[in-house]
């Protein structure tokens, strides 16, 4: 009898008789699609900024939403693999890979210092929860996450988001 799992195989007798069985070798896929690693400069795997939930959708990377149309528009959304982002009616305005291996084209990532951010991004404004910068040459933003007004000085990014200006959910 001859097994595949996780693309090995193993061959071996059947339960009933000493016999090798007569069948053919089962396939077992253990090809999973990468997550994607670049934060912008507007979008993340397949989605992008500025995606209605139509389009969002027909990525296969969204998992669910929870639009609120409140009045600051500060819908939510998850994403397959588990990362989240807001919308503001129906349209896809920040992306947070949470703590994923996600890193900004100009190499910021989780673990980053603020140093390394700075230099990356000249134009850098510290917040009271979230930092942010210009993404070069497009409307959009990065923030940062653990780098932030009276931070320590060993302050570390904790977290990336890429968002647009019709994000008005986070501060």
């Amino acid at each position: 009898m001859t097994f595949a799992l996780l693309g090995a195989v193993f061959t071996g007798a059947t339960a009933c008789s000493d016999e090798p069985a007569a069948t053919s070798p089962v396939a077992v896929s253990t090809t999973v699609a990468p997550a994607p690693t670049a934060l912008g400069p507007l979008g993340f795997g397949k989605l992008r900024l500025g995606m209605n939930r139509a389009e969002a959708e027909a990525t296969g990377e969204i998992a669910a939403f929870a639009d609120t149309n409140d009045p600051p528009g500060c819908g939510r959304y998850t994403a397959r693999a588990g990362w989240q982002g807001f919308t503001n009616n129906g349209e896809i305005v920040a992306i947070m890979p949470g703590r994923l291996a996600a890193r900004t084209p100009e190499g910021i990532g989780v673990g980053s210092t603020v140093d390394e951010v700075r230099a990356a991004y000249p134009t850098l404004e510290i917040g009271y929860n979230w930092s942010s910068a210009a993404v070069p040459d497009h409307s959009a933003h990065y923030g940062f996450l653990g780098i932030y007004r009276n931070m320590p000085a060993d302050a570390k990014v904790t977290q990336l988001m890429l968002y647009n200006d019709r994000d008005t959910c986070h501060n």
